[in-house]
């Protein structure tokens, strides 16, 4: 087998550029090509990703030793697949003997003439489930890239009758989807162990490893059969003609593969480029996918786990109302975890009434999804931290929730109306929602619960992000996933509703609380209106209300990354009007300076799409008589305006690769903190400061010291508006400087030295990350990102030997071979010069030659 230090010689040519010096009909070093989708059409063609795929998977663990290989492929199409791994074999001088067959007579057509300089290689027109063309022959290696989902019933009489005779021994599935039929027929065509084994490399859709029925009983029986070997988890939209989510498995019958009941678990939704719209697996992450597969080692994006841990149950629950009303819902855990009296107590809190209605089925789940991450984990953790228990709204309800029609005006006692849309607020009141879309009716059930203090906390950050992943959860379909209005979903969506059940005295206090600050900030708008009926009583109104916000700007600074709250503080403590004003500008650019940093940092994660957004900032730039080379704060600005457009529309195209991706780029922050970042109301006030400080700085005139303190006033005043837009975005993302690190099985743990706030020395704190950071770099990270998100060098920290004191470094211009990096705060040195070839990777696509 492959050695664990090296990989096969093969996987090199795997992984080579397929289309170099490849013309536009080379049939051979294609895909498939415009000539050949007509005739054949795209659901017998497999683009390069997942060929590449099939071709890891199926080298990762090959002993290299082995001079002849036999390759068969039961669904060949237009052969593509299956010529990249012969050709792959064959540059590493194996001789192959390849064997391949379908059903459609045009894409066998299409297959020959790819296979025609291999020497032994034959291929078959037929039903591969009815008939095996090569019944003599034994693999080594098997690849399948069968019709995800295809219905077998044309062929169920032959099927029937092979099993008759001995094969399709794992038994028969579910006539709808006939993948474990080809899976099943892989299996047996290997190599018999005694005579040293052979591999297969699967593709499948989601269906394929969670249905139930007899499905599932030919899924466990090959599970329990030790043949298992890795499950990946693929990106949507690689194949041609379909964006469902794919799924890579890998199967060993060879004595030296046996996992002794555990599998590879890998996930690489997130590692895909986009390039004319057209996704793609870069690389770099098949590198890795090979590595985790060859080595069984755990690395940033996999891990071995127990085969136990693909145990999913299933049960019905029920409890009785105070109204003697019986609810029943049914409820799914994964990871084999048990459903059973702990369970219910944890999940619905004691004496919930909550009981089993019938005993839990168990199901082989091969989705790693659940394994990987559990999305409650971080809300529960958020709950917890307040000491609050949290509870399922399914446990609180006095009947089933139900849509609220458009013309509903009948109000219960005790109800909550909850929109299930992000824009729409919860209440009390179905006119106060203000919801586009539809609304969903809550009864709850005794005096525990304040209904106003729950519309409150679901309207907070936390309260959107649960009520968003409760209708994700509940939803169903891939593409656009729905909630349906049948009571069964609604009581799926009530159970996946996590809240927080303080005690009664706490839920009065909070309610009470935030009905009071909203009717500060309608009084704080009565007064803003009132200044312009009177114009003399404006310095009175604002002394008024100026004290409740005296500290709020200090007290900010201990959250904030300390390249923007050191040059924040330079302009709190500055000794003058004047020297104010300048700093606050200073402070303004760092601000903004940072932020484009961030997102441009985030926007190259995706490298094809960041390509095309950079390629449009380049040209914006020079239309604007700007550019990176001499970054002034509007350089900045359109760099945060067209990276911010990029993300929102990855993340509100409801894709959810997408989401996830982006989510990895900022180091797995929440999607509300990320959409505080990417805001079309911070590129506004980005926007606005650019304009003011064209204004009040440069070539002006004498300004009066009154005027200075107007504008001094006017820029904080938009410093207390920032801080409204990003919330507490900064305390979850903090910014480190990386020390040692030390690798354990659930990832690696780094020691950092987290740079937020105006103090220095930074305090060091360990992070579980699943990517190491490099030294002598900056990071955004937060503990437990699979990323940390590396800033680049447009923002550098440097430190003075003498005194252990940090000075902030923001990138300026380019002069000559040198870049100019200054200061905004006080520090030993107000600017220095570095090396351009320093900056040469962060400039990228925005630089004009």
């Amino acid at each position: 087998m492959a050695t664990k230090s090296a990989p096969h010689p093969a996987i090199r040519s795997v992984l080579q550029d397929t289309t170099t010096g490849a013309g536009p009909d080379d049939s051979e070093s294609v895909p498939y090509s415009d000539r050949n989708r007509g005739p054949v059409g795209l659901e017998h063609a497999t683009s390069v990703s997942l060929a590449r795929a099939l071709a890891v998977g199926a080298l990762s663990r090959l002993d290299p030793s082995l001079t002849t290989v036999g390759v068969w492929d039961p669904a060949a199409g237009l052969g593509f697949a299956g010529f990249l791994l012969v050709e792959a074999l064959q540059s590493s001088g194996v001789e192959v003997r390849y064997r391949g067959q379908d059903i459609n007579e045009a894409a066998v057509s299409a297959s020959l003439r790819r296979f025609e300089a291999v020497h032994d290689a034959r291929i078959a027109h037929a039903d591969t489930l009815a008939h095996d063309a090569f019944g003599d022959f034994s693999a080594d290696l098997v690849i399948v890239d069968a019709p995800w989902g295809m219905n077998w019933r044309s062929s169920a009489a032959a099927v029937e009758t092979r099993q008759s005779n001995g094969e399709f021994g794992f038994g028969l599935p579910q006539r709808f989807d006939s993948t474990w039929l080809f899976i099943s027929l892989a299996l047996e065509k290997l190599r018999p162990a005694e005579q040293g084994g052979g591999r297969v490399a699967a593709l499948v859709n989601p269906g394929a490893l969670s249905s139930s029925g007899a499905t599932a009983d030919v899924r466990r029986r090959i599970v329990e059969a030790g043949l298992l070997e890795s499950v990946t988890r693929l990106p949507d939209g690689l194949a041609p003609n379909t964006a469902i989510p794919l799924y890579l498995l890998t199967f060993s019958n060879r004595a030296e593969d046996d996992g002794k009941g555990n599998a590879t678990i890998a996930d690489l939704q997130t590692m895909f480029t986009t390039e004319h719209r057209r996704r793609s697996i870069p690389v770099e992450a098949f590198h890795e996918l090979e590595s985790g597969l060859r080595t069984k080692k755990s690395g940033p994006r996999n891990r071995t786990i127990s085969t136990r841990q693909f145990t999913r149950r299933d049960a019905r629950l029920s409890r009785i109302t105070s109204e003697g009303r019986q609810l029943s819902w049914r409820v799914t855990t994964y990871n084999d975890t048990a459903i059973d009296g702990r369970l219910l107590e944890t999940r619905y809190g004691s004496g919930s009434g909550v009981s089993l209605t019938e005993e839990p089925r168990e199901t082989v789940d091969l989705d790693p999804s659940r394994i990987f991450g559990d999305d409650s984990r971080e809300l529960l953790q958020d709950i917890a931290a307040k000491g609050w228990p949290s509870r399922r709204l399914s446990s609180l309800l006095a009947r089933e929730p139900e849509a609220v029609p458009d013309s509903a005006d009948a109000q219960r006692e005790r109800q909550l109306f909850v929109p299930t849309t992000r824009a729409g607020r919860a209440a009390t009141d179905l006119s106060e929602t203000n919801a586009g879309g539809r609304v969903l009716a809550v009864q709850l059930d005794d005096d525990s619960v304040y209904p106003p203090f729950m519309a409150a906390w679901l309207n907070s950050e936390l309260g959107v992000v649960s009520r968003l992943r409760a209708i994700d959860n509940a939803s169903s379909g891939h593409r656009p996933r729905a909630l349906r209005s049948d009571v069964n979903s609604l009581m799926r969506w009530a159970d996946e509703l996590l809240v927080p059940v303080p005690d009664l005295n706490a839920q009065l206090a909070l309610a009470s609380a935030d009905e009071r600050l909203s009717s500060f900030q309608a009084d704080l708008g009565a007064r803003r209106a009132s200044i312009w009926s009177s114009p003399e009583s404006a310095d009175e109104v604002v002394s008024k209300v100026a004290s409740a916000f005296d500290d709020s700007l200090t007290s900010w600074l201990d959250q904030l990354p300390y390249p923007i709250a050191s040059a924040l503080w330079t302009a709190e403590s500055a000794h003058s009007v004047g020297e104010q004003q300048r700093a606050y500008l200073h402070a303004w650019e760092a601000i903004v300076t940072f932020h484009a940093t961030v997102l441009l940092a985030a926007s190259r994660n995706d490298p094809g799409s960041s390509s095309e957004t950079e390629a449009v900032i380049r040209r914006t730039l020079h239309e604007q008589h700007l550019g990176i080379e001499r970054a002034s704060f509007g350089t900045w600005v359109v760099i945060v305006e067209k990276t911010s457009k990029n993300l929102r529309n990855a993340l509100e195209n409801g894709n959810a690769d997408d989401v996830a991706r982006v989510r990895r780029a900022f180091a797995d922050l929440g999607r509300a903190g990320i959409e505080r970042l990417i805001s079309k109301d911070v590129v506004k006030k980005f926007n606005e400061l650019n304009g003011k400080r064209n204004r009040w700085s440069g070539h002006t005139g004498y300004t009066s010291e009154h005027v200075l303190r107007t504008q001094v006033d006017s820029l904080v005043s938009d410093l207390r508006e920032l801080r409204g837009l990003l919330g507490n975005v900064w305390s979850q993302l903090l910014l480190v400087r990386p020390g040692s690190a030390k690798h354990r099985r659930d990832g690696v743990v780094q020691t950092a030295e987290v740079a937020v706030g105006t103090r220095t020395p930074f305090a060091a704190r360990e992070f579980v990350v699943g990517e190491h950071m490099f030294d002598d770099e900056l990071y955004l990270a937060r503990h437990g990102s699979q990323s940390p998100l590396r800033l680049g060098h447009f923002v550098q920290l440097h430190v003075a030997p003498s005194s252990a004191q940090f000075t902030t470094y923001f990138y300026n211009r380019t002069e000559g071979t040198s870049v100019r990096m200054v200061s905004y705060q006080y520090g030993p040195e107000t600017e220095f010069q570095d090396d351009v070839e320093n900056l040469r990777a962060d400039f990228g696509g925005l630089a004009l030659g």
